[in-house]
């Protein structure tokens, strides 16, 4: 029986409530039968920022997915050593599920560079498109190709795993952002210091 496959991809470093968040919202909004969290390797966007351990990204998303029986971890971008791009991921997942509609799940952010991404074309052929909001930077950049299949109508996304970081850099208190369980990872592992 065909299914609806929810793509939710990211450095998820750390993950946070804010995407559990839209991880719920998307699965019931778009209707999906589940939803795949899916740790990056390495990033093309990301190669030249400083990146935890794929172990310890992996670690911190199962916490996530450990949170609603909805949720499954796909590992196939860190099992691999190559660049990252989402259309190979795409590539993959429509050979594990051939029968399936996949749904992409993006940021605002994401979206508005959505064009500059390796195969943007592809990628719209394998996968619907659904964009959640994300706080206002001033640097929005409108996609040249239309608009996504689904905007989220959930509400506006302002936390950043960046933000995170910075304040855990900074000894400041993360503890309303972060699962119990992935706060305990990060203080133990001594990440972001």
């Amino acid at each position: 029986m065909k299914q609806r496959v929810g793509i939710f991809g990211g450095t998820f470093d750390p993950p946070h409530r804010g995407h559990l968040q839209v991880a719920r919202a998307a699965y019931d909004e778009l209707k999906l039968d589940r939803l795949l969290w899916i740790p990056a390797g390495t990033p093309p966007h990301k190669r030249s920022l400083p990146l935890s351990e794929a172990h310890h990204r992996v670690a911190m998303t199962e916490f996530m997915v450990a949170e609603d029986d909805r949720f499954a971890l796909e590992l196939f971008e860190v099992s691999r050593s190559t660049t990252s791009f989402t259309v190979e991921t795409l590539r993959y997942l429509r050979r594990m599920y051939p029968e399936d509609a996949l749904v992409l799940i993006m940021g605002e952010d994401q979206w508005a560079s959505f064009d500059s991404w390796s195969q943007p074309a592809v990628i719209r052929s394998l996968a619907e498109i659904a964009v959640y909001h994300r706080a206002a930077d001033g640097n929005e950049r409108y996609t040249q190709l239309s608009t996504p299949d689904y905007w989220l109508s959930g509400s506006l996304l302002a936390e950043t795993s960046t933000a995170i970081r910075q304040r855990v850099f900074r000894g400041e208190k993360v503890a309303d952002d972060l699962l119990e369980t992935v706060a305990a990872y990060v203080n133990t592992n001594a990440l972001y210091r």
